[in-house]
C-alpha cells in the first residue's frame, strides 16, 4: 500500500478548507460589512474631529472678538473715570476756594454789621471812625477781588452776577438830568430870542 503525503492527509482531514469555504460569499459579505462599519466609524471620528476643530476655531474667534471689545470698552471706561476724577478734583478745589471766599465775606459782613455808627457818641467819634474806615476798605477790596475772579471759576456762575450791579441796569437819572440841564442852557439864548420876538410882536400888534 502506498502512503500519501502528509499535506494531502491534512487536506482530507479539513475538507471545508480544501473546498475553499474560507472565501465563501458569506465570509466575503461579512468582511465587507466589517470594512464598511470600520469606514463609517473612521468617517464618524473624522467628522467629530472636524466639528471639534471648527468649534475650537469659532471659540478662538469669539474669544478674540470679545477680548477686543473688552479692551475697547475697558479703555473707554478708564479714560472716562480719569476725566471724572480730574473733574471732581477740580470741583472740590473750586468748592474749597468758594467756601474760603464766602467765609471771608461773611466775616466782613459780621464786622461791618457790628459797627452801627448811628449809635456812636460824639465823644471819641473820630477815633472810632479812624478804626472803622480800614475795616470798611478791606471789606470793599475783598468784595471787588472776589467778583473780579469770575472768569477763573469753571463750575460756578455765582461770581458772574455781582450784587448791586443790577441797581444800575435801570435809567441813569443823574445822566439824564445832566443832559437836560446841558440842553436847557444850550438852547436858552434861542429861547430868550424867541421870547423877545414874541413880546415885540404883541406890542406892535396892540398899538398898530
Amino acid at each position: 500500500m502506498i502512503k500519501q503525503p502528509a499535506q494531502y492527509r491534512q487536506m482530507e482531514l479539513n475538507p471545508r478548507i480544501a473546498d475553499g469555504e474560507m472565501h465563501s460569499p458569506e465570509q466575503v459579505r461579512q468582511q465587507m460589512e466589517q470594512a464598511r462599519k470600520q469606514a463609517e466609524f473612521y468617517e464618524a471620528q473624522r467628522a467629530q474631529w472636524e466639528a471639534q476643530r471648527r468649534e475650537l476655531e469659532e471659540s478662538n474667534e469669539k474669544k478674540v472678538l470679545f477680548n477686543d471689545s473688552l479692551n475697547e470698552v475697558g479703555m473707554k471706561l478708564h479714560n472716562a473715570v480719569r476725566r471724572l476724577e480730574k473733574e471732581l478734583e477740580s470741583m472740590e478745589r473750586e468748592t474749597n476756594e468758594v467756601a474760603q471766599v464766602s467765609e471771608c465775606l461773611r466775616r466782613h459782613r459780621e464786622i461791618l454789621s457790628a459797627m452801627q455808627p448811628e449809635t456812636w457818641s460824639t465823644e471819641g467819634f473820630n477815633e472810632r471812625l479812624r478804626e472803622a474806615i480800614p475795616k470798611l476798605e478791606r471789606a470793599a477790596n475783598d468784595f471787588e477781588e472776589a467778583f473780579a475772579g469770575a472768569p477763573y471759576y469753571r463750575h460756578t456762575s455765582i461770581f458772574r452776577h455781582k450784587p448791586g450791579a443790577e441797581e444800575h441796569r435801570g435809567p441813569d437819572w443823574s445822566s439824564i438830568r445832566e443832559q437836560l440841564v446841558h440842553g436847557f442852557f444850550f438852547h436858552l439864548p434861542l429861547f430868550l430870542l424867541l421870547l423877545l420876538s414874541w413880546g415885540a410882536f404883541v406890542l406892535i400888534s396892540r398899538y398898530c
